[in-house]
């Protein structure tokens, strides 16, 4: 579902970029799409990372690169953000262990990741194109 319905909506994005001339494509993966899952910070929790959902946000990572290049000379841009986990009430124990990976702040806020999203939606990025962005921290060094 997350790499299915990514390609449905950059297709019919680039349809409508196209009859424009221009156009600026922000795909959302995820730290996991690039690093294997950190399996210890989920012991002792409900909480767990399915392959499914490993594979698919590696899946958008590339899919971000193929169709930046595939678009070239169509001033078309497209990148994609990798978040880490995103604060969301996490049990307190896999939070001290995530946190313990990151290098100042710790896990990031919605509000960090939208920053971000801002950023590479305006005309101050417009040389970033085919990349994926990593806002974690450190987490995934």
């Amino acid at each position: 579902m997350h790499l299915g319905s990514a390609f449905l909506i950059c297709q019919k994005a680039i349809v409508y970029f196209e009859q424009c001339g221009q156009g600026n494509i922000v795909n959302i993966s995820s730290i996991y799409g690039e690093m294997a899952p950190r399996f210890e910070l989920y012991e002792e929790t409900q909480m767990t990372k399915e392959i499914e959902y490993i594979i698919s946000k590696s899946g958008i990572i590339q899919m971000t690169k193929y169709l930046a290049k595939y678009l070239k000379g169509k001033n078309i841009r497209v990148n994609c953000i990798s978040p880490g986990g995103i604060f969301n009430e996490e049990p307190t124990v896999f939070a001290e262990r995530y946190n313990a990976h990151c290098l100042n702040k710790g896990m990031p806020e919605s509000g960090d990741v939208a920053g971000m999203l801002l950023f590479l939606l305006s005309e101050h990025s417009r040389y970033i194109n085919g990349q994926n962005l990593i806002v974690d921290d450190g987490f995934s060094l």
